[in-house]
């Protein structure tokens, strides 16, 4: 939320705590949930008329008031089954369901949380705040049997004010989830036609904000438009002076006139020791009445500043401090980016005065078995992955994502384009209208001070939504996010009201934009090589053969659509992660890497478009190859190499096939089924395809040389019988860690340590010993000679894990760090 306060773990009930002016205290554990229905599919709930109270007109039940979209008797009837049902003590993130790997029509119905807690002495006189990061997608809540909100949308948090509400002891809070199908709530298609599953639970984390009466607000309660808590803007950048205005809202909620200071200063940020060097201060009066609360603006000039760039994310943290006296009421930390953003169809994309082509991909917050239940350190993992295989932007398909995910991208370099809930689905009704114009509102103001977000996509995707909504929703981000630094963006289909259009779709691969405004290609690679059947869409399983061309079809469109550079400023794949569908009896196979963050080969074809030397969240870019073959006897005999280098040989078993420079034939205007040596003309490196390479079994190696040295290899080996089991996990720039959510493999390996491709009917086991739990199956199939698990992490020093397969065995101990 922007709000990066000192976050306190509990794991029982809170004991008497000091404040100083104010926390915010993770209330992730010890939660109750009960589920109380099986299976629901295609519940529409339909709406009598365009106001959603006038449906419900609910005074008083058993001590419960509000204007609950519930039948009284309805309530009355689930909490007689919560109080004769049995409790299920969970922890946050939550998902209602762990559903089965492919997921046909997810689960959706009703469930319940409740949580009972104590609270210190020393904040009975504080403002309490409650505030959900997400619940899906109905919430009702109470708390101390007082019926307090209802929050329509899965994807955007809400905050309740518990001031005054809270005992000594004994507290406890209940949250009613009803994820079923909601016209009214976007994205409002129904599960079983949505192409995507939204899931359920608590699936964010749950924080309990404890401020003292003089603070600033939270930007989701405030609801002040372009305010509310701390907005920072950048009237002028460049890397000799940057001017930072800083709005913040603050609050006098004592019964007192108060004089108070609002001082601002200004770290740099580093990873490895969070605050350092002070930079620049400023501090103003801001007289406040009893019950008053104010917007105060102020500037700071830093010299010389370090700007964030994707290729050097340099970050700085703003303090704000409120202060009575010498006393501090409130402090606050903001982290930002310096840096100036422009778009046109002459320049392409600017970012602090350079021209960047957008290189990006399409990402779903989705895990197996869990769905969205994700630890923060699980998306950092899938950003970091993206960050490193040759990507710059990121869409985050197709709805705000878990605030932890803009963070990662933030330190990452990685740019974001954030969209609002929807696709193929628009609702005339006003109900509906009002929930997209209020996600827009909500969307912007959580993540506005995040330098990594570079377009807000303010449209209902693929859904034809009328121009009187989209104008409406344009306008409404700029009212959000004054000035020339909001970029909205959409569907153009003859729209040319977003700052950014995106490029339609038509058929043989053209991707016309007919607006005068910069285009982006938003999702590319997938649908157009075969619909539904695309030849994109293929597993790991499916072999060599086929991997190859999932690859091939993202190098041929890559190429082919970035010849539209710059009055088309980028692209992105869909998909860098197969997804559920829901709607269908088979995952979606268009990712760069499958469900469980395995890479296909087309996930190296991008990372080889890293030019040597470049900037890396690792460092720089070294020189690599890579060979697109497991080299089974069944495997193509075109051997593509991918790599950053002047020339590469191939050699089998030890005796040169040919060495040879990069592709140089031309493009073709047709799509051509296989690779063919060229198209390959637009982008940074060019592969090297070896035709009618003969098969033989053995080592098929690369050798990749600059400027004639030798400077990089990549070897494969044919697999023998699988013989060891080796145990790792997806670790993608973020160690195990307790808390955590982990991907586990058990790979089946011959004697020389080569992975068994072909290993796809051999069952494996795997036991948690000590440090956690696993979620989903623990015996399932190997797949494409990895068996792939879902395990979460207890409050351990180490987790300790035991795999089986039959004549196999292994133990691994992985080392947690403190989270």
């Amino acid at each position: 939320m922007g709000r990066n306060r000192f976050i306190l773990f509990v794991w029982c009930v809170w004991l008497s705590l000091a404040l100083s002016a104010q926390m915010s205290v993770s209330m992730n554990e010890n939660w109750q949930f009960q589920r109380l229905s099986e299976k629901q599919h295609g519940v529409e709930i339909k709406n009598q008329g365009s106001d959603w109270s006038s449906q419900f007109n609910i005074q008083h039940i058993e001590g419960r008031n509000g204007n609950l979209a519930i039948n009284p008797d309805t309530l009355r009837m689930e909490f007689d089954k919560l109080s004769n049902g049995q409790w299920e003590n969970v922890r946050l993130p939550h998902t209602s369901f762990v559903e089965p790997l492919v997921v046909l029509n997810p689960w959706q119905g009703i469930c319940y949380y409740r949580k009972k807690f104590d609270i210190s002495s020393e904040w009975v006189d504080k403002e309490l705040w409650l505030e959900f990061e997400g619940a899906m997608h109905l919430a009702d809540v109470w708390v101390n049997g007082r019926y307090v909100v209802q929050h329509a949308g899965g994807y955007t948090p809400f905050v309740l004010n518990l001031t005054g509400m809270l005992r000594l002891t004994d507290n406890e809070i209940l949250v009613r989830l009803d994820n079923r199908n909601n016209s009214l709530i976007p994205p409002g298609k129904p599960q079983n036609t949505l192409d995507f599953c939204y899931y359920g639970g608590l699936y964010r984390d749950v924080n309990l904000i404890v401020n003292e009466p003089i603070h600033i607000s939270h930007c989701m309660m405030a609801d002040e438009v372009a305010g509310g808590g701390i907005f920072v803007s950048y009237p002028e950048v460049s890397d000799q002076k940057a001017e930072i205005e800083v709005k913040a809202h603050v609050v006098n909620n004592s019964n007192l006139f108060k004089q108070l200071t609002v001082r601002h200063t200004l770290y740099e940020w580093s990873k490895k020791k969070g605050c350092r060097k002070k930079v620049v201060s400023v501090e103003a009066l801001l007289n406040l009445q009893a019950g008053v609360s104010q917007h105060q603006i102020q500037h700071l000039m830093v010299d010389k500043p370090k700007l964030w760039f994707p290729d050097s994310p340099s970050l700085y943290v703003l303090r704000t401090e409120v202060m009575d006296g010498k006393k501090v009421m409130d402090c606050e930390d903001t982290r930002i980016g310096i840096r100036r953003i422009e778009m046109s169809r002459e320049e392409g994309f600017v970012i602090n005065g350079k021209p960047l082509k957008l290189e990006g991909t399409n990402r779903h917050m989705e895990y197996p078995y869990v769905g969205n239940a994700l630890s923060d350190q699980a998306q950092y993992r899938d950003m970091y992955q993206i960050r490193m295989n040759g990507f710059n932007i990121v869409r985050l398909g197709h709805y705000p994502q878990d605030p932890s995910v803009l963070d990662a991208c933030d330190e990452l370099g990685l740019l974001v384009i954030e969209p609002i809930p929807g696709w193929q689905f628009y609702n005339k009704n006003q109900t509906f209208i009002d929930h997209t114009y209020q996600d827009i509102r909500d969307l912007i103001r959580r993540d506005r001070n995040h330098p990594s977000v570079v377009m807000w996509e303010t449209t209902l995707n693929e859904s034809w939504p009328p121009k009187e909504w989209k104008d409406g929703a344009v306008r409404i981000a700029h009212e959000e996010y004054p000035g020339n630094q909001c970029f909205t963006s959409g569907d153009s289909y003859g729209y040319d009201g977003f700052d950014v259009c995106y490029n339609d779709w038509e058929e043989g691969f053209n991707r016309p934009n007919k607006t005068k405004k910069p285009g982006f290609i938003r999702e590319y690679y997938d649908y157009e090589f075969g619909g539904h059947y695309s030849t994109t869409r293929i597993s790991r399983k499916d072999g060599d053969r086929a991997l190859v061309q999932n690859a091939w079809n993202a190098q041929w469109s890559h190429n082919r659509y970035r010849a539209y550079y710059p009055w088309t400023i980028g692209g992105a794949i869909w998909s860098m992660y197969d997804y559920n569908r829901g709607c269908c009896d088979n995952i979606c196979y268009s990712g760069l890497a499958d469900l469980f963050r395995l890479p296909k080969f087309s996930l190296s074809y991008f990372r080889s478009q890293i030019p040597a030397g470049s900037f890396t969240p690792d460092g720089p870019m070294p020189y690599e190859v890579f060979i697109n073959s497991h080299w089974l006897k069944d495997s193509s005999d075109t051997v593509v190499v991918y790599g950053n280098v002047d020339e590469v040989e191939l050699l089998l078993n030890g005796q040169s096939v040919a060495r040879q420079y990069p592709d140089n034939r031309p493009s073709t205007k047709e799509y051509v089924s296989r690779p063919d040596g060229g198209n390959a003309e637009n982008i940074n490196c060019p592969p090297f395809t070896f035709m009618n390479v003969k098969w033989e079994k053995g080592e098929l190696k690369a050798v990749g040389y600059k400027k004639g040295k030798a400077v990089a290899e990549h070897v494969v080996h044919t697999p023998d019988e699988a013989c060891n089991l080796k145990i790792d996990y997806f670790e993608s720039g973020k160690p195990a860690s307790n808390h955590d959510l982990l991907i586990v493999y058990v790979r089946l390996e011959d004697e020389n340590g080569t992975v068994c491709f072909g290993e796809n009917t051999r069952e494996v086991s795997l036991e948690v010993l000590d440090g956690g739990w696993i979620s989903g199956p623990s015996r399932i199939k190997a797949e494409a000679g990895v068996a792939s698990f879902l395990v979460e992490t207890d409050m351990c020093r180490s987790l300790v894990l035991r795999a089986f397969s039959e004549g196999l065995s292994a133990d691994h101990k992985i080392r947690l760090e403190k989270y």
